[in-house]
């Protein structure tokens, strides 16, 4: 099977993975407080986001569950993505 095939069809119901999330105000203080007691993988997402990781770098270093990681991220208010300021981000890159 073509490789490029089949993780265009993986990421057919998820994420676009170009998208960069960004951490909010809400997930920087998460990070210094630990107040939700994230489970140690969604934690250790939250600490690889940085504005500039697009979603299939961080699959890619964090593992199958990122997508769920990062929709869970986003629900609590810990992470956001922002379409406009991404494409504006890798622009500049």
């Amino acid at each position: 099977m073509n490789l490029a095939i089949g993780h265009q069809q993986k990421w057919k119901h998820s994420l676009d993975p170009s998208l960069i999330p960004l951490k909010t105000a809400a997930g920087s203080e998460e990070i210094r407080t630990r107040a939700l007691k994230l489970e140690s993988r969604m934690r250790a997402l939250l600490i690889l986001i940085d504005g500039r990781k697009a979603v299939l770098t961080l699959q890619e270093t964090a593992g199958e569950a990122t997508i769920n990681n990062l929709r869970r991220l986003r629900e609590l208010g810990l992470v956001t993505w922002d379409n406009s300021l991404s494409s504006q981000l890798s622009r500049h890159n």
